[in-house]
């Protein structure tokens, strides 16, 4: 029997899901991220060996597609970057790569116009125009946009405790917060955290969940970084609306949205109002579903699931 793999490759982990040719899932594996813009080609290409490795686990199958969205793309592949990153580690005839929003479209039920917005260690929109072709907002990078992303929130939220210790700007629970995450004693020895040497881009999205905390104990700092990349992200996402039909549906994915409440609501608050005919709603089925679909497609294959 043959089988299908695809790969949700983001900044911090990677999901990899083998199906057989009926769709049906027969092994799924995390992994390490795959972003190679943000941990390096050499670090991405063991990440992706180590995943293959992990799901496969010695079966002796026969993979006829593979595809992987990946959090560094906003558009398909070249054979070049294929190759730099696959070469020797994902085998099979048929190989394709895509922005990880391509995947999570794929992953959508609904025929014709859809559209997606990915919100995790960075963030990214891309919607299925009437005509197949898909295009795509956001997804400039940690140094130009990744509005709305654990990094960026993270990022506002740690120089908020800093210059609120200092009393450069409003006292916050952030503070606190920060010291106790990064067991220091004093705000000064986060200079030590973060310069010797410097931490990932995942390491410092990881905080961000303490953001989220302060805010649901009613620190208005908190609150206040909420809603800024709130307003940031929900406008890169009325850009990609604007350029669909009218009530486009719009799938939300990514740790962001998956794991705080409070961000997801007030999203859906922001964009509903300016798109009242859009349903904007978590993915019913993970991108990575879609990753397999695209796969069978690649291999001209049924994609059942």
């Amino acid at each position: 029997m043959d089988y299908y793999l695809g790969l949700d490759g983001g900044g911090s982990k990677t999901t990899a899901l083998l199906c057989d040719g009926e769709g049906n899932e027969v092994a799924s594996f995390v992994g390490g991220g795959l972003n190679f813009n943000a941990i390096g080609m050499e670090e991405a290409r063991e990440n992706l060996k180590k995943t293959i490795a992990g799901v496969l686990a010695e079966r002796q199958v026969r993979l006829r597609g593979a595809f992987i969205g990946l959090s560094a793309l906003d558009g398909p592949a070249e054979e070049g970057l294929l190759q730099t990153l696959c070469g020797g580690i994902v085998n099979c005839p048929q190989i394709g790569m895509d922005s990880d929003v391509y995947i999570a479209l794929a992953a959508m039920e609904q025929k014709g116009p859809v559209a997606a917005v990915i919100c995790g260690t960075g963030s990214m929109a891309a919607g299925r125009l009437p005509d197949g072709s898909v295009i795509h907002t956001g997804g400039w990078g940690h140094l130009l946009g990744d509005e709305g992303s654990g990094y960026a929130l993270s990022l506002d939220a740690l120089g908020a405790a800093v210059r609120g210790a200092e009393g450069s700007a409003q006292k916050t629970a952030l503070t606190n917060a920060a010291l106790s995450y990064y067991r220091v004693s004093a705000p000064q020895d986060l200079i030590g955290v973060f310069y010797d040497p410097s931490p990932t881009r995942s390491e410092i999205a990881a905080f961000a969940p303490q953001l989220f905390a302060c805010a649901n104990a009613g620190d208005a700092v908190s609150l206040e970084i909420i809603q800024k990349h709130v307003s940031l992200l929900a406008g890169t996402a009325s850009a990609l609306l604007r350029q669909l039909p009218a009530g486009t549906p719009l799938g939300l994915w990514g740790g962001i949205f998956e794991h705080q409440p409070l961000f997801r609501r007030l999203f859906c608050e922001k964009l509903g109002a300016a798109f009242p005919q859009t349903q904007v709603s978590l993915l019913q089925k993970p991108p990575v579903y879609g990753a397999v679909k695209a796969a069978m497609r690649l291999a001209k294959t049924e994609a059942p699931v």
